[in-house]
């Protein structure tokens, strides 16, 4: 029997690798760059986040999500929307310093944008 927390979760963590607590700046990217929505990254791992956003989306399948502090971009997917956060799948890692196709470099140009001087 999995015990329950206060919040009436169960207290195991499914998930396949641990997350730390952070608090970064983020940028969500979607329609081939066209439309972004800032966020916060409230925990991260190498396989997915928790996201804050202020205003409540409606996000197609697949998107990137790029951290601005690091200056890493991530192709995504909604695992969970709850309101004000979302939780993603990270499938994969978008290097700014490989070869870009189109979209990489629009992304790119989103961070660089966004990434403190």
């Amino acid at each position: 029997m999995v015990e329950s927390t206060e919040t009436g979760f169960p207290s195991s963590n499914r998930r396949p690798a641990s997350r730390r607590r952070v608090l970064l700046p983020g940028l969500i990217v979607y329609g081939q760059g066209a439309f972004t929505q800032d966020c916060k990254f409230r925990n991260l791992s190498d396989t997915g986040a928790r996201l804050s956003v202020s205003n409540l989306l409606q996000l197609p399948s697949r998107f990137h999500v790029i951290n601005i502090r690091d200056g890493v971009a991530y192709d995504a997917r909604a695992v969970w929307n709850s309101g004000p956060e979302i939780g993603i799948k990270i499938d994969s890692v978008v290097s700014f310093s490989q070869k870009p196709n189109p979209l990489h470099r629009r992304l790119k140009e989103l961070w660089l944008a966004k990434a403190p001087g």
